[in-house]
């Protein structure tokens, strides 16, 4: 373990030296494009008004559909059709092909094994194809091959205006991308093909993709790259670290964490790669997430606008630059305007990327019980650590009952997050390697449970009538003296120059009659009020705005902070969080 890492530090040594700046050939996704895109052509006109938060496109065909003729025959006009598009409408695309089992039938009359294959999964959410090819045969790698090259130079090849509009090329090597040989296990055991079979041909084939992609005099093209994880795929990970050169840069599949919330693993995924796609201090990649179907499955339908909403936070909290919404999503999206602001507020975080020039900054509060955490959640009390262990899940969630917290499918918390997001029933509020903070971006509650307390399913159960700021919240406890909230912004936000002003959004529940509570910042040696706030207790979900020109930036107040939400009674307000718009000098 210990060589694994000094490989790593190394690589990312090496990396640093050079101290480009990505993309100097071509920016393949400009901060201005991150956000919501269109995949699969959900979008007739963007002309059209209601589509104004789709921010690039994404198209992708099968094999079978590119070469459906034979041997060297290719039709690329599904590819064609939409880059013309993107250009009518100054839109950037990203392009991929789906291979493995979506190659064509001819593949298989002409020496390429057919490969049966049992799912794994069960039949409700198995994914199925009638064939795969036997991907280490000689024949399928050499047709194989040719299509890499074809598609290259049928990109390339574009005019001056429509190549520009080319974001990047999705590298596909198994399944739907999802770059797995098989979506379960071959009927005949002889085309198993073993873990390091698989990343030789994984390897082998990526440089098929940089020979003709990258390694070319002009019109070169960033690629992008899935499992390519330093813990899972070290040697796959190494290569795009050290093979791709820095000044074309590359992208990653980010994870599937703009799909939901809570599903497993977000933790770890989030430490590997976030230094690398916000406020990057020598690598910068890109992340380019599909939402999958997931939207359509049990848990998400519970309340879409819950769903979309948590997945679009879970994203922004990954570094997630863009998320790539089916084309049922975003027809679902024309009739529900408030679908479309969702999709709108991870456009505007999604594209702050470094504070020093940021325009937002945000901290939407959230507990997350992680029952990998055995400081918080000692296994003398909770049951032994392990993923499996149904029985610790459901006594944490109990030691937060009076919160709201609860298990719905406790089964599924032993599921990764594919499994997850198909077959979950219901929320659970504890869960693996889960996040258990606030979703933030540049802008972070200090000590957040020593001085307010997480509270879930805030009025109750969720059902399709629930608020999308239901699921989460954080509270006052006048009870154990948490009367004030600490917040402070990143410290490179200001450190160049002070802002025109600051715009707070302060989204909170009006509970009960009466309540109050008020926002106060730094200005010289006494805290200053900027509003103070009085409840209705109409029990809604409410949104106060004020602006604030003369705060002084500088961590000086009590605890690091630059403000605070301070209650000034004895009654426990409520709070979904904080959004602030900067405008600058």
């Amino acid at each position: 373990m210990n060589k694994k890492v000094s490989s790593y530090s190394l690589v990312f040594l090496a990396i640093f030296i050079f101290n480009n700046v990505l993309f100097a050939q071509k920016i393949a996704v400009p901060i201005t494009s991150y956000g919501t895109w269109d995949r699969g052509g959900g979008v007739s006109d963007y002309d059209n008004p209601e589509a104004d938060f789709v921010m690039g496109i994404e198209v992708s065909a099968k094999w079978s559909e590119v070469q459906s003729k034979g041997p060297g025959k290719f039709d690329f006009s599904m590819f064609q059709d939409v880059l013309d598009k993107a250009t009518k409408y100054h839109k950037i695309v990203k392009v991929s092909i789906n291979v493995g089992p979506d190659a064509p039938l001819w593949l298989y009359e002409n020496g390429v094994p057919l490969v049966k294959v049992t799912s794994d999964k069960p039949e409700k959410h198995a994914i199925k194809f009638a064939n795969y090819p036997f991907y280490l045969n000689e024949t399928h790698i050499k047709y194989y091959y040719d299509l890499i090259e074809q598609f290259s130079l049928f990109l390339r090849n574009q005019p001056k205006n429509k190549f520009e509009s080319i974001a990047f090329v999705q590298v596909k090597t198994g399944a739907t991308g999802d770059e797995s040989p098989y979506k379960g296990k071959p009927d005949d055991k002889k085309y198993a093909i073993s873990t390091k079979q698989w990343e030789e041909f994984r390897l082998t084939t990526f440089n098929q993709f940089k020979k003709h992609f990258n390694d070319v005099a002009d019109r070169k093209i960033v690629l992008t790259f899935n499992n390519v994880d330093p813990e899972k795929q070290p040697e796959v990970y190494n290569w795009v670290m050290t093979k791709i050169d820095p000044k074309i840069g590359f992208g990653i599949k980010g994870g599937a964490y703009n799909r939901g919330h809570h599903l497993s693993d977000e933790k770890s995924f989030k430490k590997k790669w976030l230094p690398f796609l916000v406020n990057p201090k020598g690598m910068k990649l890109f992340s380019a997430s599909e939402m999958d179907n997931s939207w359509q499955k049990s848990v998400f339908i519970i309340n879409k606008e819950v769903g979309f909403y948590w997945a679009a936070l879970s994203g922004i909290n990954t570094g997630v630059s863009s998320t790539n919404m089916q084309k049922n999503a975003i027809q679902y999206s024309n009739s529900n305007s408030g679908i479309r602001d969702i999709f709108k507020m991870f456009n505007k975080y999604a594209q702050q990327v470094y504070p020093a020039t940021a325009t937002a900054a945000v901290s939407v509060f959230h507990e997350g019980l992680d029952a990998a955490d055995i400081v918080k959640f000692p296994e003398s009390e909770f049951g032994k650590a392990s993923q499996s262990n149904l029985d610790r899940y459901v006594k944490i969630c109990k030691a937060y009952e009076t919160r709201g917290a609860k298990m719905d499918d406790v089964i599924s918390a032993n599921l990764n997050q594919v499994n997850q997001r198909y077959s979950q029933e219901g929320y659970n509020d504890a869960g693996w390697d889960i996040e258990d903070g606030n979703y933030e971006r540049f802008l972070t509650q200090i000590t957040p449970n020593e001085t307010s307390i997480g509270l879930f399913r805030v009025r109750g159960t969720i059902d399709e009538k629930s608020s999308k700021y239901d699921r989460f919240a954080r509270s006052f406890d006048n009870a154990t003296g948490k009367n004030t909230m600490y917040f402070k912004f990143d410290d490179e936000m200001f450190a160049n120059s002070k802002p025109q002003s600051l715009k707070f959004t302060i989204t909170w529940l009006d509970k009960n009659a009466g309540s109050t509570w008020a926002l106060k910042y730094n200005k010289g040696k006494e805290m200053k009020t900027a509003i103070e706030v009085n409840g209705k207790g109409d029990n809604k979900w409410k949104s106060v705005v004020v602006d604030v020109a003369d705060m002084l930036l500088d961590h000086s107040g009590k605890s690091g902070s630059d403000f605070v939400l301070v209650n000034t009674d004895k009654v426990d307000d409520i709070f979904n969080g904080i959004e602030v718009t900067i405008q600058r000098k």
